[in-house]
């Protein structure tokens, strides 16, 4: 893994509050409706751990130099992500038994919205 002088951004960081917070708003529902709860953390899971993955395929190559190899692994990146995501879908309304679709199909926006939101702010964010 060659890096440049490019920094990288911060999108493990930015997965890693995505899934804290996630966590704790289910740890919030459980106690009022515990299906409700496993399906808000199984929508907002289908996008952080494809998110992950994109991260780790996206940003091993930079610098001018790996510019080829680098975009390679961006396209990589993203269609592993999109596999994972569509994948991750079809087992979760083939195994999950019950399932509130709502909550799961809400907390995957909210949880989309959340990392391009903490992703913004991380990557504009003047260094310190």
């Amino acid at each position: 893994m060659n890096q440049g002088s490019i920094k990288r951004p911060p999108v493990f960081r930015a997965s890693l509050i995505q899934l804290i917070l996630l966590i704790a708003i289910c740890c919030v529902f459980w106690p009022v409706d515990n299906v409700l709860s496993y399906s808000v953390f199984l929508g907002g899971s289908l996008v952080v751990l494809p998110n992950v993955y994109f991260a780790f395929y996206a940003f091993r190559f930079m610098g001018s130099r790996q510019a080829s190899i680098a975009l390679h692994s961006i396209y990589r990146g993203e269609m592993g992500k999109f596999t994972l995501t569509l994948v991750g879908f079809a087992l979760v309304f083939l195994l999950v038994k019950p399932l509130h679709s709502a909550a799961l199909f809400g907390a995957f926006i909210v949880a989309t919205g959340i990392h391009w939101i903490v992703t913004a702010k991380m990557v504009t964010a003047k260094p310190k």
